[in-house]
This record gives C-alpha cells, sequence and structure tokens, in this order.
C-alpha cells in the first residue's frame, strides 16, 4: 500500500512540474508574440551584412541620401553596411539586379517596364513626384528645327529603355509623327551628350541636370518639355528576393530618403552643395533646377502612379518596342 502511494505521489510531483514548465513557456511566448518591430531590422535581416544600392550619378534622389549618411548611421548598430553603386543610366542598373548584384534603387520610368517584360524578378517598392517637367528636347540654339513637326529625317540621339525614349515616342507622337519619322540614333547618355555637342546629332532629350545647365549657359532651346506632353515619374525598385525577405530594411531605406528629401525641400543651397559632390555638377546648375523644377517626395505606389505606368507597357507593346504585354499591378511591392 505504502508502495503503491509513493508512486502515485511521484507521479502526481512530476505531472505538476511539468505543467508548471508548460505555463512558463506559454507565457515566455506570449510574451514575445506582442512584439511589434516596426521598421526595425528581423533575426533574418541581422543575417544581412550589406545593402547595396544603385544610384545614378546625375539624379538627386538616392545621391542625398548617400551625401548626407544618414541610412549608415541608422544600420551601424545592426552591423549592417551600406555599398553605394553608381551608374549611367537604369538599365544597367536593372541587368546588375538581375544578377544579384544590386538590392535596391531609384530608376526612371521605362527600366522597369523592361526588366519586367524581360521576366527580371524585380518590384516597385515607392514612386516618387512628377519629373517630367526636368526633362526636355533641346536644339542647338541657332538650329533650323524650330518646331517638333521639323525633327522629320532629323538625327535625334537617345538612350534605349530609358524614361527619355518613353518621352520621345509621347513628343513625337503630340506631333503627329513616327519614330520611322525621324532618324533615331541609340546611344547611351554620356555618348548623346557628346554627339549632341559635337554637332552630330540635331536634337537631344535629356534632363537635369544636365538641362539646367545648358539652359543656364544659353546654349540651346528647348522644343518640348516633358510635362507638356506625358506625366511620369522615378521608382524605387527592388529585386522581389530583397523586398519579400528583408521588407524592414526596405522600410528604413525609404524611411530615411523621406527624412533627407523633406530637409532638403527647405534647403536648396546646402542640397546643391551636397549634390555638387556626388554629380560633379556646379552648386548653381543644381540649386537652378531644384528651385524650378523639385519632383521630391516618396509615396507609397497609388493606383494613379501604375495606371500611368500602364500606359507605358501599352505604348511600347503597340510599337513592338517590347515582346509582350503583362501588368504592372504584378509586381507591386505589399508589405
Amino acid at each position: 500500500m505504502k508502495t503503491r502511494r509513493y508512486i502515485l505521489t511521484a507521479i502526481a510531483t512530476c505531472l505538476l512540474t511539468w505543467l508548471l514548465a508548460l505555463a512558463s513557456c506559454s507565457s515566455q511566448n506570449t510574451s514575445q508574440s506582442n512584439v511589434s518591430p516596426v521598421a526595425q531590422p528581423s533575426p533574418s535581416s541581422s543575417q544581412l551584412k550589406v545593402i547595396n544600392i544603385g544610384h545614378q550619378s546625375g539624379t538627386p534622389g538616392l545621391n542625398l541620401l548617400k551625401a548626407q549618411g544618414l541610412l549608415e548611421k541608422r544600420l551601424a548598430p545592426e552591423g549592417i553596411q551600406v555599398k553605394w553603386i553608381s551608374f549611367q543610366g537604369g538599365p544597367p542598373m536593372m541587368e546588375a539586379m538581375a544578377a544579384g548584384s544590386v538590392d535596391i534603387g531609384n530608376v526612371g520610368n521605362l527600366p522597369p517596364v523592361f526588366a519586367q517584360a524581360g521576366g527580371n524578378p524585380i518590384l516597385y517598392v515607392a514612386a516618387t513626384g512628377s519629373n517630367a517637367g526636368a526633362q526636355a528636347i533641346i536644339v542647338p540654339k541657332d538650329s533650323p528645327i524650330k518646331t517638333l513637326a521639323d525633327l522629320k529625317g532629323k538625327k535625334l540621339a537617345v538612350q534605349k529603355g530609358t524614361a527619355l525614349q518613353y518621352f520621345v515616342l509621347k513628343a513625337l507622337e503630340s506631333a503627329k509623327l513616327k519614330l520611322t519619322d525621324i532618324q533615331p540614333v541609340y546611344l547611351k547618355i554620356p555618348d548623346s551628350t557628346t554627339a549632341f555637342e559635337g554637332g552630330n546629332v540635331d536634337a537631344l532629350p535629356i534632363g537635369d541636370p544636365y538641362l539646367a545647365s545648358k539652359e543656364l549657359n544659353g546654349s540651346v532651346r528647348v522644343l518640348v518639355r516633358g510635362s507638356d506632353v506625358a506625366p511620369q515619374r522615378a521608382f524605387y525598385i527592388a529585386t522581389a528576393n530583397f523586398a519579400k525577405n528583408h521588407t524592414d530594411l526596405v522600410k528604413i531605406v525609404l524611411e530615411e530618403q523621406t527624412k533627407v528629401e523633406d530637409w532638403a525641400k527647405a534647403n536648396s543651397t546646402e542640397v546643391a552643395k551636397l549634390l555638387a559632390v556626388e554629380t560633379k555638377y556646379k552648386p548653381e546648375v543644381l540649386e537652378y533646377s531644384l528651385k524650378n523644377r523639385p519632383y521630391f517626395g516618396v509615396f507609397e505606389m497609388k493606383d494613379e502612379y501604375i495606371a500611368e505606368q500602364q500606359q507605358v507597357v501599352d505604348l511600347f507593346y503597340s510599337q513592338k518596342l517590347i515582346p509582350k504585354t503583362f501588368q504592372v499591378k504584378d509586381a507591386i511591392w505589399k508589405p
């Protein structure tokens, strides 16, 4: 009898100990589940040692964030480094994303269209304000070309796959011209400006700060501005892998970019000095551009912006410039 009572007591003691341990674990798990890490590096992100960010040397955008060093300060406590990779245009940045060497960057409206058409797994994570006013088709000030209609049969230099190519198509459309009515000369942006200055092409679609520099020295005439023919903007693009696996880090990049742009809106002189180092343009050129054609802002991907991009897709598909049509909405980041 004593033996039986001893066994029952031992079993009861073990059962009570197990229940207390279970309750303790449950309490800890409940406490942990109530922690909501907003824009804080997650355990998976803490394993990431470097963020590769693509930026274009001729645009404010991420260059301002790079110059201020805010992102480095934000991520340093987590042991995450920021690697800035410079590009002369959006198409090579998209290629770098496809190769996995860039995680997030800022490009015009056309590079992500070509990327999506080519099956590059990218996502739109945010949009900028409209930058159409910072683009124009220019000719030398003494050129006989006075209107867009006068471009018929003339040479125009443009880089394929850039927002400037879309601008050209919309400008020609507004003048009831087709691409076959002119002589497009496809060059990368640095080469196109060289060809224009050397007199080897008749017209050039270009954006700030190059546009601003030419306007200030009075060496060109503007045939049409982007804002006259087509609304467009730039976008923050991330690889699908980075955006899905490091949502917190995408949010941090956008948060810091928003902070620096909010400061920039009221400090154009200081901004121009910072960007002069990054872009190699004179501060007065950059300040002129920022004051006259600002496009600051970091916005969620609204239906309006998606519709704008879908128009780009539809136009390029109708011109047989991309191999297939698709829906831009399928590449929108949904954190």
